[in-house]
């Protein structure tokens, strides 16, 4: 069914439209890295942060998060509230994300690979970003089919 908006109204619609996009996307990215992260203490999935205009902030303290069911979404920005012209990043300062991610410069006794539930993946940051090019598309198509 076609809706009916009026004309003064069609680019508050239109934004409103593609901000709730941005706000899905930048959500289920956060959760599609922390879940894929390989997890020893679960340090690592755990400082994972979503930063608005900024990719600073302080990787979660030592400690062992293993035990917990979903790890917390770490932000420095308001959830909910994205809008567009900011710029949103996931990003992890942990010294040692990097190399464990990527799966380069790792120590011989990692065996130049870790593991997670999904498999030996090494570069996953990669192919999140690839996974969520299709996913944005996807619910475009969603957004413009809903008229």
């Amino acid at each position: 069914m076609t809706r009916s908006i009026r004309i003064g109204d069609i680019g508050n619609y239109c934004e409103q439209q593609v901000e709730q996009l941005l706000r899905a996307t930048v959500l289920e990215t956060d959760r599609r890295l922390k879940e894929r992260s390989p997890v020893d203490t679960g340090r690592l999935r755990m400082s994972w942060q979503i930063g608005e205009n900024t990719a600073s902030g302080r990787p979660a303290a030592p400690g062992n998060y293993r035990g917990m069911a979903s790890p917390p979404v770490a932000i420095n920005y308001q959830a909910g509230q994205e809008r567009l012209g900011n710029v949103y990043s996931i990003h992890n300062n942990l010294p040692y994300a990097e190399p464990v991610v990527m799966g380069t410069g790792l120590p011989p006794s990692w065996g130049g690979a870790y593991r997670t539930r999904q498999g030996t993946v090494p570069g996953f940051p990669d192919l999140v970003a690839r996974e969520m090019q299709a996913f944005v598309a996807k619910n475009w198509e969603r957004i413009r089919a809903r008229g």
